[in-house]
């Protein structure tokens, strides 16, 4: 597979829910090193673009109110990113519990 830096919008406006595929894919990323790796690089990004909006001459308000937007943004895609991948490894879990049949025992004090 090759990798490109996307550009631009790859998915189609009515594809935005998360499919059980990519959900599986999210869930599977919670614990791993490389994930955490990716963490980093995109925190960094953000307080990249943090520093250089503090930088911003406050002689130019538009370019102050430009920068807090954009770091605003990010710093939202940021947490995005990790609740996206958060509620799919709840879900996963949730799922696990769920799928195990109940035991003879809880059976029989559900009758009771």
């Amino acid at each position: 597979m090759e990798l490109k830096v996307r550009t631009t919008r790859t998915l189609k406006v009515t594809e935005l829910a998360v499919t059980p595929e990519e959900r599986t894919a999210l869930a599977n990323l919670y614990g791993n090193p490389d994930y955490q790796a990716l963490l980093d690089v995109m925190e960094r990004g953000c307080i990249e673009l943090e520093t250089a909006h503090f930088n911003t001459d406050i002689g130019h308000p538009e370019a102050v109110l430009g920068g807090h937007c954009l770091t605003k943004g990010v710093w939202q895609f940021f947490a995005y990113v990790q609740k996206q991948v958060l509620n799919a490894y709840n879900s996963r879990m949730a799922d696990d519990d769920q799928s195990e049949p109940p035991s003879l025992n809880d059976v029989i004090q559900g009758v009771e």
